[in-house]
Parts: C-alpha cells; sequence; structure tokens
C-alpha cells in the first residue's frame, strides 16, 4: 500500500483506555518508532449510544502519559482528517456507493425479527447461522421492500457486501502467525452499512485504513476472523491489503480473560494507583514480545530499536502483576530525588510538607522508598515522621515493648544515651546506636533495636532507624520514647 511505515492504533470511546488497548498501541507505537515510521490515533466512535467524550479524553491522557504521542491524530490533525469516524460519514457513504455500483454490494431489506428468526432456525437445525442471501436476488429484494416492516413503518435497508461465489479459501500471511486461511463461504454476505447509515466494523476501518495508507495493521488476536472480511473488501476496491499482524490475548493468572474481577484493567486506574509510566510500558512490552538482546528493564526508544514482528508470540500473555511491581519498584528506586519528590507530592496532601526542606523531603524519601512498590506506599511509609506522637497498635505493643526487657531498653536509652546523643548527622546517630547496642549486652541486638524503633516509628520495619532519627529530631524522639515507656508492663529491677 505504501513504502513508508505507518501504523494505527483505533480505540472506541467506549470505556476507559483497557490495558490490552493499550498493549497494541505500545506494539504499534514501538514498530514506527524502530522503522522511522508514522503512529496515527484515529477514534472509531460510531458505536452512537456508548461513545462518551470522557472516554476519548481519557484515551489521549492514558497514551500521553505512557509517552506514546501519535504523529496524526483527532486532537492534532494531519494529511487524512478527520481521524474520528463518526465525521467520516459522508466518505464511507461514497465508498458504499461504489460498491453498490460496481454489484460488489446490494441492499438488504430483512428486520431484524427476520433475521433472528434465520438465526433461530439455524441453531434449531444445529448448524452455523450464515445468512441466508435473501436480498441477493433483485426480484426477492424489490418484494421485501414494498412490504412494510412488522410495525407498519418502511424497511429500512442495510447494505451487504456479496461474497464472490466463486472466492473458495482465502488465504494471508500473518506476520505473527504464519499463513492463515478462511473458507469464504462460511462467512456469509456481511453488512457493511447498517440501516440506521452507519458503516459496520469491517467496513469502515478498511476504508479508513485504505485512505490513510496504512501499511501494517497489529491487533489483537480476537480480530482474526475480521480479516478475510477486510481483504476481500481491498480485492473489492482493487487496493493491496496492508501486512497483518495479530498479538495473542492478555489473559490473567487464572489464564481468563483478563477483566476487573481481576482488579484494574483501566490504564489510567494503575497510573493513579501510583505505577510510574515508564515501568507500565516497560511491563506491557514484554507482554508477549521479548528483546534480542534479554535487557527486561529499559526505555521505550531502547526497545524500539529492537522491535520487530516475527518476535511477537501468539500465544497468550499472562498478566503478572508480582512483575509489574518488581519493575515499578526498581523504577521507584533508580529516580532521581527531586523527580521522586515531584511525583510524590500528589499522594502526601494529608501531610504539612512544608515543616521539612526540600533537602530534608529528599532525605526522607531516599530512606523509605527501598520496599516501596507503588507511589500510593507513600503516606503510610512516611507518616511517622509527621507530629510529635507516633500511633503504636495493641500488637506492636505486646510483641515488643512488653516486659522487662523493653522497659530496660527504654529507659537506658531515655536516660544514658539520648542526653549526650549527636544528632548532627546521619553517621554520628549510627555509630551512637552501634555503640548503645553493644551496652546493652547480653540484650540482644534484635531487642534493642526492634524496641527503640517500635517506640520512635510505630513500627518494627521501615526506613534506617538513624536517617528516622535524625530526621525527626532529638526532641521528637525523646517525647516519643517517653510515651513508649508508659506502655511497657515492667521496669527493670
Amino acid at each position: 500500500m505504501t513504502s513508508e511505515i505507518r501504523v494505527r492504533i483505533a480505540p472506541s470511546p467506549t470505556g476507559f483506555l483497557h490495558v490490552g488497548t493499550a498493549r497494541t498501541a505500545l506494539f504499534n507505537f514501538l514498530y514506527a518508532k524502530g522503522h522511522g515510521g508514522k503512529f496515527i490515533l484515529r477514534i472509531e466512535d460510531t458505536d452512537r449510544e456508548r461513545s462518551q467524550a470522557v472516554y476519548t479524553q481519557n484515551i489521549f491522557d492514558s497514551l500521553k502519559a505512557l509517552g506514546l504521542q501519535w504523529d496524526e491524530g483527532p486532537d492534532i490533525g494531519g494529511p487524512y482528517t478527520p481521524y474520528a469516524q463518526s465525521e467520516r460519514t459522508e466518505i464511507y457513504q461514497a465508498w458504499v456507493d461504489k460498491l453498490l455500483a460496481s454489484g460488489h454490494a446490494y441492499h438488504c431489506f430483512l428486520t431484524q425479527a427476520e433475521l433472528d428468526a434465520e438465526k433461530a432456525k439455524a441453531q434449531a437445525e444445529k448448524r452455523t447461522y450464515i445468512y441466508s442471501g435473501a436480498c441477493r436476488d433483485p426480484q426477492k429484494r424489490d418484494a421485501l421492500a414494498a412490504q412494510p416492516a412488522e410495525d407498519g413503518s418502511p424497511r429500512k435497508p442495510s447494505v451487504r457486501f456479496r461474497i464472490p461465489d466463486d472466492r473458495g479459501a482465502l488465504s494471508f500471511q500473518d506476520a505473527v502467525r504464519g499463513e492463515v486461511s478462511f473458507d469464504t463461504q462460511l462467512l456469509g454476505d456481511f453488512v457493511i452499512m447498517k440501516s440506521d447509515g452507519s458503516p459496520s466494523y469491517n467496513f469502515a476501518v478498511v476504508v479508513d485504513d485504505m485512505l490513510m495508507k496504512i501499511s501494517h495493521v497489529i491487533r489483537g488476536e480476537d480480530h482474526i476472523s475480521n480479516t478475510p472480511r477486510q481483504i476481500m473488501l481491498y480485492e473489492a476496491f482493487g487496493v493491496t491489503p496492508p501486512e497483518f499482524a495479530h498479538v495473542g490475548m492478555i489473559l490473567a493468572p487464572d489464564r481468563t480473560k483478563l477483566s476487573k474481577r481481576h482488579g484494574a484493567v483501566a490504564v489510567s486506574d494503575y497510573i493513579k494507583e501510583g505505577y510510574l509510566p515508564e515501568a507500565f510500558c516497560n511491563f506491557l512490552t514484554l507482554l508477549g514480545w521479548s528483546p534480542p538482546d534479554g535487557e527486561e528493564i529499559g526505555t521505550l526508544d531502547h526497545f524500539a530499536q529492537q522491535f520487530e514482528l516475527g518476535r511477537i508470540t501468539h500465544s497468550p500473555a499472562i498478566f503478572e502483576k508480582d512483575k509489574l511491581n518488581f519493575i515499578n519498584s526498581k523504577l521507584i528506586r533508580s529516580l532521581p530525588l527531586d523527580v521522586l519528590l515531584t511525583l510524590a507530592r500528589p499522594y502526601l496532601h494529608a501531610f504539612d510538607l512544608t515543616q521539612y526542606s526540600t533537602e530534608q523531603l529528599h532525605q526522607m524519601l531516599d530512606a523509605v522508598r527501598e520496599p516501596i512498590t507503588v507511589l500510593s506506599d507513600l503516606p503510610d511509609a512516611v507518616s511517622y515522621f509527621f507530629g510529635r506522637m507516633v500511633i503504636i497498635d495493641a500488637q506492636l505493643v505486646g510483641d515488643v515493648l512488653t516486659g522487662p526487657e523493653p522497659a530496660q531498653v527504654l529507659q537506658a536509652f531515655k536516660n544514658e544515651w539520648l542526653p549526650a546523643a549527636d544528632f548532627s548527622s546521619v553517621e554520628s546517630l549510627a555509630e551512637g546506636m552501634k555503640a548503645f547496642t553493644q551496652s546493652m549486652k547480653p540484650l540482644k541486638t534484635k531487642t534493642v533495636m526492634w524496641t527503640i524503633r517500635a517506640a520512635v516509628t510505630g513500627r518494627t520495619h521501615g526506613a534506617d532507624l538513624s536517617k528516622a532519627m535524625h530526621l525527626l529530631g532529638k526532641d521528637v524522639v525523646s517525647h516519643r520514647v517517653d510515651s513508649a515507656l508508659t506502655l511497657t508492663t515492667a521496669s527493670p529491677a
């Protein structure tokens, strides 16, 4: 169709951008960018009842968040405008008229009730339903057109594509699956223009891809059954079809279709939860494709330079949340602290960040980010850095702070260590804490450290204790230790 690589993503704005659609968009983007081509966004909004502007905007926002910027599209235009199907009605009608004039299509006056009756008859006879071709014959067609519909109103015809009687088998070479064949006589003449004047999916997508000079159609395997119909339309128009590549589906870990019962399925939900767009893209890239250099963590540019259709697997890809979490946590740990702080601020709106300097906030994030999986984990991770008091739940009191040994540790910490402790640097605190644990022998180091950590932070894990105390300051640490002492049930002899 064209020597230039031109690919497209054409989502329907009937819901938020789905993970599966995002993966398809990503594969198209990588192929275009790796081959110096163009990535086109087209909105398939002919479903008038379900299409909503809020979903269109979500598609725009989600793709941009992932870094998948299109070269042509509804919002930025391009040489083949418009890029929304709802604005291309006259274009579709003109191409329908060409097929009607050439005899490749005809009007069908069967009502939905009559078509349903055909299907019911096929079901009762336990055979696959194929449209009867009742309107192929001009005389029968004219007779039906003259009859009113069941409600007495005039019949509104649809337009069907006429599959040639001698067409037989149709084969095409799929870039992912190899040769794929269909018996066209099992398809039945199919609708290309509905009775309400809107184009069918198979017709509109062919007209759009043809006029927009799409060279490669990379999409999910659920579209394989549409491909023979589309190829026959290209043949009727006298145009060479694009190359097709059908990608395996994304399945949940239980190997069923990914749905809301497995958790979030919209890209925007993952972004809101605190998955970095770079990490989410990285994860999607590995769902059904593997880099030849074996490096699974990389940028879009890195993957684009290696992306080839032949490396896409036709087997289903499993959405393993653990792998997404691993990639996301790894990238969070690698972020420059100024970038991390910018990303973290929306998640920390409940805290008064002004009590700390920017440098201190950097230190805080650096101290807590090691175990962080998503940015929405941050409020819990930093909560003990705010306020003079810290909440210590009953189970922690019972497990860590109850008994003579915790009381002994806290009394010594308060009376002997804190007064002389040097809070001027993390290093001086670390050295002081090391000396303190040595002085508390024969008590175990774990007992000493867990007791102090529980008193100061309200938990037994988290940021390095010396870093936490340095940020909190001696006054707050002392206040929290005093409070924790009231929770111990025994004092040292």
